[in-house]
């Protein structure tokens, strides 16, 4: 059986046979093109036939009239991704049969004012209209300052966050303004007593428009835009972007630049992870622990300036591979930081997780089952502490991992410490494939030199720390006509809302740090 038989086979029971004339496939994806009415049964047919949701983009040209959305998903039994693709101002949401996709097209409906029929949760989520926000966007829109067009939405000036009804419950606002340096979310605790009976989370208050900057720059100067997408995250999300550029314009990567992505990438995921790991023992005020795991991650940030001349790498990856090689001395060295890094980090995980005071608090606590992480579509170490495997790296391997076994890290508990336990795990592993593509980085160019102007999309995908983020780009010419980002971020704050029910409020901070989320990487 060919693999196109294979394919329409799997989602024909579910769609009209007519489909299978619209399906088209390649060496790295599927695609579907579909009619508005039709996308969510297409879409709901991918799901029950082992498709994940991956995003719900706008994947037209930013001045187009009749917006054009496009549902990834990753099909783990074809190991391709499928891209469906349907054009219309009224769309049947998908969100009502897959509540994963509710943000998605949440955003979708805000940024193009697309009718989305069915759509459960209608409220604005980019926008805050009870602030005056939807009058400012109508003004800036105008002078085409933003892609956001105010929709009917806006008029109503409430926001309405609604609790469980039980008897005695009353409400905990917390933010978007919080006592420390970090950037603004709210957070709206529905209690009876200390227990959290539910917990809505909205962001979106520092809404930049990096997807909208991006329209009309050349692809080749829009990295440093990328990088800044999360700043924790900059690799990630810069690999994921030259990746879908070199997807759409047949651009081959040398060896050697796929090699070096790898070491950037996986000491990105290092540095992170020391900061999550230092901040969970921060939140039970286990100092002693906390204290040395950011020592550790501030001689990592050093050995990053040390390698690439950043401390956050970034300003190294390009379209077509790497903008700065490193030398062999500075790899070894690379290396041999990381052999004393392991002996510091493994005693460091043996005192943290001997003591019964750190275990207490995190052990049971803010736990996320295997079906909320399968519902919502979790991603990352959140998604693989509930016992989904979803590593990137393993199931959908890009670059210099085509090549190399990447041992995920699982557990099944789904509470604090099997996140605790699934970054550390990822940090040892992490240190074992750079000094391990060290050992055997292959010589040659670094950068492939060709500096084409195709026409056409393509899709990039990344497992950063958090988890995976895809990012969908059109172009025209060289010049981007739509750039749509999805991070694990955005794809896993819903998450932490189902993790804090029947944990006490003091218990808040503690699951918070355990997800780690990025707010800026959320609010584009």
């Amino acid at each position: 059986m060919t693999f196109a038989t294979r394919f329409r086979k799997s989602i024909e029971y579910q769609v009209v046979e007519e489909l299978s004339r619209s399906v088209r496939w390649d060496a790295n994806r599927i695609v579907v093109n579909t009619d508005a009415e039709r996308l969510a049964g297409v879409c709901e047919a991918l799901a029950k036939a082992g498709g994940i949701f991956d995003s719900a983009v706008l994947s037209s040209p930013a001045s187009t009239r009749v917006p054009q959305v496009c549902y990834a998903f990753r099909m783990p039994d074809l190991g391709l991704g499928v891209s469906v693709f349907a054009r219309g101002k009224n769309i049947t949401c998908l969100s009502t049969r897959l509540d994963a996709a509710a943000w998605d097209e949440r955003k979708i409906k805000d940024l193009a004012g697309v009718q989305l029929d069915g759509l459960e949760d209608a409220r604005p989520l980019l926008a805050h209209p009870e602030s005056g926000w939807g009058d400012f966007a109508e003004a800036v829109s105008k002078n085409r300052q933003t892609v956001l067009k105010p929709s009917e939405a806006y008029a109503s000036r409430e926001y309405a966050m609604e609790g469980t009804g039980a008897d005695g419950e009353f409400e905990i606002p917390v933010g978007p303004v919080h006592a420390g340096i970090i950037e603004p979310g709210h957070f709206r605790f529905f209690v009876g007593g200390e227990d959290i009976h539910r917990m809505e989370t909205r962001m979106f208050y520092l809404h930049r428009g990096l997807e909208r900057q991006a329209v009309g720059r050349h692809v080749q100067r829009i990295l440093p835009l990328i990088e800044q997408v999360s700043g924790d995250e900059s690799v990630a999300n810069a690999v994921a972007f030259a990746q879908a550029v070199e997807d759409l314009e047949g651009i081959r990567v040398p060896e050697r630049a796929e090699s070096l992505r790898l070491v950037l990438l996986e000491l990105e995921r290092i540095y992170s992870h020391l900061a999550d790991l230092g901040g969970m023992a921060t939140d039970v005020g286990f100092y002693a622990s906390s204290s040395q795991f950011l020592l550790l991650r501030e001689e990592m940030m050093r050995q990053n300036a040390a390698l690439s001349g950043d401390r956050f790498l970034r300003g190294v990856v390009s379209i077509g591979g790497v903008d700065r090689n490193a030398t062999q001395e500075n790899l070894d060295a690379t290396a041999d930081a990381l052999a004393s890094f392991s002996k510091a980090f493994d005693e460091l995980e043996s005192m943290t997780l001997s003591s019964s005071t750190f275990l207490d608090r995190v052990f049971t606590t803010g736990k996320v089952s295997a079906f909320v992480a399968d519902e919502l579509a979790l991603v990352g170490p959140v998604a693989r502490a509930s016992g989904k495997s979803c590593d990137l790296r393993r199931h959908f391997p890009y670059g210099a991992y085509k090549k190399r076994a990447v041992c995920e890290s699982m557990a099944a508990s789904g509470d604090v410490l099997a996140r605790f336990n699934v970054k550390a795990n990822e940090v040892k592993e992490s240190a074992r494939l750079i000094r391990s593509e060290i050992n055997q980085m292959p010589s040659g160019p670094t950068h492939t030199g060709e500096k084409r102007t195709g026409h056409g999309f393509g899709w990039g995908w990344c497992e950063a720390p958090r988890g995976s983020c895809s990012i969908f780009v059109r172009t025209d010419k060289g010049r981007i006509s739509r750039l749509s980002i999805r991070t694990a971020s955005f794809r896993n704050w819903r998450g932490l809302e189902r993790a804090v029910n029947g944990n006490i409020i003091p218990d808040f901070p503690l699951i918070n740090k355990s997800f780690n989320l990025s707010y800026a990487g959320t609010d584009l």
